[in-house]
């Protein structure tokens, strides 16, 4: 008899270690199906903002102001969620953000230069940043890129001469 409740015993502590075992493997299932739904997320996010650099690389030329004023990259590039001039916390460049397919874009006409990297030496070219925002659910990429638009009677075609992602 005393067998019996020790088999008893042990066939429900082999149970127990089985259940928490399963729990585990659920709990660890759970975890890398958000991880890869982030990264998802931020995959897409970063899709939409490369297909907005890239419509306002195209527009820069036609929406170019005067040179800016405030030539930084924008402070509240990885806080904006309208377009127009940001004015949510924290610091803000005043500068106008367009609303764009997926998210907003910034174009700061920078002023001319005759040493633009991976342009002809000596070769003048008005240079442009270009800061994209695209958010999907919780992610948020922020790109951003300078191009140089040769002046002159002998214009070529405008080129990217930096690109980098933000956030």
């Amino acid at each position: 008899m005393r067998q019996r409740g020790l088999v008893l015993l042990l066939s429900l502590t082999l149970m127990l270690l089985l259940g928490l075992l399963g729990l585990s493997a659920l709990g660890s299932a759970i975890q890398q199906e958000r991880m890869a739904r982030n990264l998802r997320s931020t995959l897409q996010a970063f899709e939409q903002a490369q297909q907005l650099l890239q419509q306002a690389e195209l527009r820069a030329l036609e929406q170019a102001g005067p040179r800016c004023e405030f030539c930084l990259p924008p402070p509240e590039a990885g806080l904006i969620t309208s377009g127009g001039v940001y004015a949510g916390a924290g610091a803000s460049s005043g500068l106008v953000w367009q609303a764009g397919d997926g998210g907003f874009y910034l174009i700061q006409p920078l002023g001319e230069s005759t040493q633009a990297r991976q342009m002809p030496p000596g070769l003048a070219v008005a240079l442009y940043r270009i800061t994209a925002v695209a958010r999907n659910g919780t992610a948020r990429s922020v790109l951003e890129s300078v191009i140089a638009q040769p002046v002159g009677p002998a214009s070529q075609p405008w080129r990217r001469i930096l690109w980098r992602q933000v956030y």
